[in-house]
C-alpha cells in the first residue's frame, strides 16, 4: 500500500508542473515592445507597439491627468478608447502634455478582465532643438552678423 502510494505521490509531483506552471506563467497578454521603458521624444504623436501573447486581446490606454491626479482613458489617433489586437499590434497617440507624460497601458482578455496586465511608463515630450547649420553659421562670422 505504501509503495502505491509513493508512487501515485512521484507521478503527481511530476505531473504537477507539465500542466499547473505554464498556466501560472501565462499572466502577461501583450509584450509591449515600445515604449521600451521611459523615452523621451520630440513628437507629438508616439506609437505604442507589441505582440500579443494571448488571443482576443484587449488594450486601454490611460493618461494621467495633471489638474486631478487621475488616470483618464486616452483615444488613439484612430478615435478608440478600448481596441482588439492581433498577434502583432501598434497604435498612434498624442501625447497630453509638454513634458512628463505617465502612461497606463491595460491588457485583458475576456477571461482575465477582473485580473488585468498593467504596465506604467512616462514618456517625455520635448521640444526638438534647431540644428545649426555650420555652413550658414560660417559665413554669417565672416559676413559679421553673428547673432544669427
Amino acid at each position: 500500500m505504501k509503495s502505491k502510494l509513493l508512487t501515485f505521490i512521484i507521478i503527481i509531483a511530476f505531473m504537477l508542473p507539465l500542466f499547473v506552471v505554464p498556466t501560472l506563467a501565462s499572466s502577461k497578454i501583450v509584450d509591449i515592445s515600445r515604449p521600451d521603458g521611459n523615452e523621451i521624444v520630440t513628437k507629438e504623436i508616439f506609437s505604442i507597439c507589441g505582440v500579443a501573447i494571448e488571443d482576443e486581446a484587449y488594450i486601454e490606454i490611460y493618461y494621467k491627468d495633471r489638474e486631478t491626479d487621475l488616470y483618464k482613458p486616452l483615444q488613439t489617433t484612430d478615435g478608440e478608447y478600448v481596441f482588439k489586437v492581433g498577434k502583432i499590434f501598434s497604435k498612434d497617440i498624442e501625447l497630453k502634455y509638454k513634458g512628463k507624460n505617465e502612461l497606463r497601458i491595460k491588457a485583458y482578455t475576456a477571461a482575465t478582465k477582473n485580473d488585468p496586465q498593467i504596465e506604467k511608463y512616462t514618456i517625455t515630450l520635448v521640444e526638438e532643438k534647431r540644428k545649426e547649420n555650420w555652413l550658414e553659421k560660417a559665413l554669417n562670422w565672416f559676413a559679421g552678423d553673428e547673432t544669427k
